[in-house]
């Protein structure tokens, strides 16, 4: 890699980076209401809230776009380091903070615009303690949900990109000559749902506390005969 590719490279991930830890310090710190949209009860009443604002529907749409660019931008890994278990956890955990802040202010859009065909007037936030036919939206949400967290670890796989987390910390999942594969639907989908519940488990948070956390491949690496890398 030339050094002005590398440079600009590594600017990309600082500035991606910068802007993910903006995302939470607005939500935990300036943002009016939850983030996204909810049900809940209080004292046997159903409460109803949506919040979003049109920064963070305009950064949420370039997330989208960006990361229809990492599905497909494949790199040449360079020398098989395989990538430590707390790099991998950083890497899932930056994923899901990124796909819930997209995801939950992109659908609120649904939900305000139904309660502005409601009341006759758009805000960006709005709560109510009663419950209205349209709140059954929330299932749909819910499902959809479900369906795009799975497209959103799966299709980089089957693509042989990237998810926005592992591009940050510089990942690849690649197989054992060290080139980046792009899995068939159904293998991408069950690498990553065990990746998951390995990542995630007792055990491998235990390892990386206890920092015990030696550069090795798990044991669904191995039986899969692939290595997550760093380059």
């Amino acid at each position: 890699m030339r050094a002005g590719t590398k440079t600009a490279d590594v600017v990309a991930r600082a500035v991606a980076t910068i802007a993910i830890v903006a995302t939470i310090v607005w939500v935990l710190w300036f943002q009016k209401g939850a983030l996204g949209y909810r049900e809940f009860g209080v004292n046997g009443e159903q409460h109803v809230e949506a919040t979003t604002s049109l920064t963070a529907v305009v950064v949420s749409i370039f997330g989208v776009g960006f990361f229809c660019i990492l599905i497909r931008a494949r790199r040449r890994v360079v020398g098989l380091q395989v990538a430590p278990l707390w790099c991998r956890y950083i890497a899932r955990v930056v994923d899901l903070w990124v796909f819930t802040f997209v995801f939950a202010n992109l659908t609120t859009l649904v939900p305000l615009f139904v309660e502005e065909r409601r009341t006759g007037s758009f805000r960006w936030h709005f709560e109510r303690d009663y419950g209205t036919p349209s709140d059954w939206l929330m299932f749909l949400l819910i499902l959809a949900g479900v369906a795009a967290m799975a497209a959103y670890f799966v299709l980089p796989l089957a693509n042989g990109g990237h998810t926005i987390g592992c591009w940050i910390m510089r990942i690849s999942t690649v197989n054992l000559d060290g080139r980046v594969v792009a899995l068939p639907l159904g293998i991408a989908f069950r690498w990553a749902y065990t990746e998951f519940t390995e990542l995630f488990s007792p055990f491998s948070l235990w390892k990386i506390v206890r920092r015990r956390d030696v550069e090795q491949p798990t044991s669904h690496d191995r039986e899969n005969r692939l290595l997550v890398v760093r380059y």
